[in-house]
């Protein structure tokens, strides 16, 4: 089995959370792959509700600030 059909495991939910440049760059994709792989690891049995409920408000949360930090950063460096 390939390691890219390998099911997604909670450092698989993290590294994507972690991912700055994709959030940057897509915020509405990151926040709708982030929900997926949540969704696929509850579905899994690989974590309980309680862990769903808790990567879906980080997930919330990061979609939420990406508007300001992407802003932000504009502001602080507008030729990137």
């Amino acid at each position: 089995m390939s390691d890219d059909l390998k099911p997604p495991d909670l450092d698989s939910w993290q590294r994507l959370f972690e991912d700055k440049a994709y959030w940057q760059q897509s915020p509405d994709a990151h926040y709708a792959e982030l929900l997926r792989v949540a969704n696929d690891l509850l579905g899994q049995g690989a974590i309980d509700l309680d862990q769903w409920k808790a990567l879906m408000t980080k997930a919330e949360q990061s979609h939420k600030d990406s508007p300001a930090v992407n802003v932000a950063q504009a502001v602080d460096d507008p030729e990137a």
